[in-house]
């Protein structure tokens, strides 16, 4: 922790007054995160959900071919519907809820502070120390749910190629 009685007392006010605006930012670049996550898991689970009906009309049409010349597109619709649902689960996973700070804290907090009759300058450096521990926190929390989300996005993004190469290998004949 940094040592704050060899600065003066503005300096210290205003390093807790960048911190929160600081805390600040990343709570709203994480709520923005969130939103852009869930709407992809949204639409990947709209689009899991197209091809998965369609895989069951596919797979149940007595009117049409036979079911060996349409396994191919079933399966190709099967694997698609997977890695949409997959990209889905992550982005999901990337908006469950997690420990985050927020700015600013409870007047409870002082309490102690009060009660021992501690000076605003030296509570001041205290509450740099943990604005800092709670940036800190709340950077590993979107980082780990950025990850997640990245891959996501990967599984969703692949989902339709893995549907058509799935198709290709499956409609080839074999030998």
């Amino acid at each position: 922790m940094m040592d704050f009685s060899k600065i003066e007392p503005e300096f210290r006010k205003e390093i807790v007054r960048g911190g929160e605006a600081y805390l600040d930012g990343l709570v709203k670049l994480a709520t923005a995160a969130d939103a852009r996550a869930s709407s992809l898991a949204g639409m990947y689970t709209a689009a899991a959900t197209g091809l998965i009906a369609g895989v069951v009309i596919a797979l149940f049409n007595l009117a049409g071919t036979n079911l060996s010349a349409r396994l191919p597109l079933i399966l190709g619709g099967v694997g698609a519907a997977v890695c949409f649902l997959l990209g889905a689960m992550l982005c999901i996973s990337a908006i469950q809820p997690a420990d985050f700070y927020l700015p600013g804290c409870e007047p409870d907090n002082w309490k102690e502070d009060i009660d021992t009759g501690k000076k605003l300058d030296d509570c001041l450096g205290e509450r740099a120390g943990h604005i800092q521990s709670d940036i800190d926190s709340n950077t590993e929390v979107i980082r780990k749910n950025a990850r997640l989300f990245k891959w996501g996005s990967r599984f969703g993004i692949a989902a339709p190629f893995v549907g058509v190469l799935i198709w290709a290998i499956t409609q080839c004949p074999a030998g």
